[in-house]
């Protein structure tokens, strides 16, 4: 499938970066939809929603350059910043959304765990479609397979596992679990997050099995250690959780409309700062499509790849 979706006056758009535009669309929604529980107002929703996108995009932009491509960028510290080239790194994503939920936390008063486990659903639906943006592009791939649903790529040999549409089924079983144990659990103590934090672990110590090992320490690929350390970690905010309160909730048995409208009152009512939030985002959602994908294009050139 060619990961491009349309070329307007000159400027290319990828499907790579439409997960991107609908995944932070996503987050959005789903908070707006749902700030009286998190006890948000409209526009601390928009304050979220622009803080979260863009540290994510910097984060992974970040990410990527300092670990995987800084032997391209270090003596071009004018492009580091040109995302329509490429290059987002999955692990800089993840320390960006948290860095973006804290600084917000910070700047606005409110409670980390709350909106953390608000937020681990739609995420999870974010990152479910980012994978899926980067199987497009050919980018994340396992081992040689001849299982009949092995997916030909067009930069390797032989037939191999999907891996990245692996981690899509991971996301989108992780949504189903935390919409589970939302309506089960506590709210707001750090439940859902734990949740969250466990199943990647989980799911992605299944998940490496495909996938070629990185460094070895006694034979044991790094990843798995990495892996099994995430789902402590989880299973630790989940067993903190039920220490911190026991409240039970059915605030997820039913998604509805917080009492406000889902942007404001009525549009002539928005003040001068409302509506800059919402062209802002906007121009972030447009930029995300300009994205063509995980890996730059340069670093695919260096690697003949294309």
């Amino acid at each position: 499938m060619d990961p491009l979706l349309a070329e307007v006056w000159g400027v290319r758009l990828w499907y790579y970066g439409l997960a991107w535009a609908l995944g932070f669309s996503a987050v959005f929604l789903w908070m707006m939809l749902r700030r009286s529980y998190a006890r948000l107002s409209s526009r601390q929703v928009w304050d979220l929603s622009l803080i979260f996108s863009l540290s994510c995009l910097v984060a992974g932009r970040a990410f990527q350059i300092l670990v995987y491509e800084w032997e391209i960028f270090r003596g071009r510290h004018s492009e580091i910043f040109a995302f329509w080239k490429g290059g987002m790194a999955y692990e800089g994503v993840i320390v960006g959304a948290l860095a973006g939920v804290v600084l917000f936390c910070i700047i606005h008063r409110k409670s980390f765990l709350l909106l953390a486990d608000e937020l681990v659903i739609p995420f999870a639906f974010l990152l479910a479609l980012v994978r899926l943006g980067g199987h497009l592009n050919g980018e994340v791939y396992g081992y040689v397979t001849t299982a009949w649903w092995a997916v030909k790529f067009p930069h390797v040999e032989g037939f191999r596992h999907p891996v990245a549409l692996y981690e899509v089924f991971k996301y989108f079983i992780l949504m189903l679990i935390l919409l589970v144990a939302g309506r089960r659990g506590t709210q707001g103590q750090g439940r859902l997050l734990g949740h969250f934090i466990l199943w990647c672990g989980i799911f992605d110590l299944a998940i490496d099995i495909f996938q070629a090992p990185g460094a070895l320490f006694r034979g044991v690929g790094t990843g798995c250690f990495l892996n099994a350390l995430v789902a402590l970690i989880g299973l630790l905010l989940i067993a903190g959780s039920a220490r911190r309160g026991s409240r039970k909730t059915t605030e997820l048995s039913t998604l509805r409309f917080a009492p406000a409208s889902l942007i404001a009152t009525i549009p002539s009512r928005l003040n001068a700062g409302t509506w800059f939030r919402i062209l802002l985002f906007l121009a972030i959602l447009l930029f995300c499509l300009t994205i063509p994908g995980g890996w730059s294009r340069e670093w695919l050139y260096d690697l003949a790849l294309l």
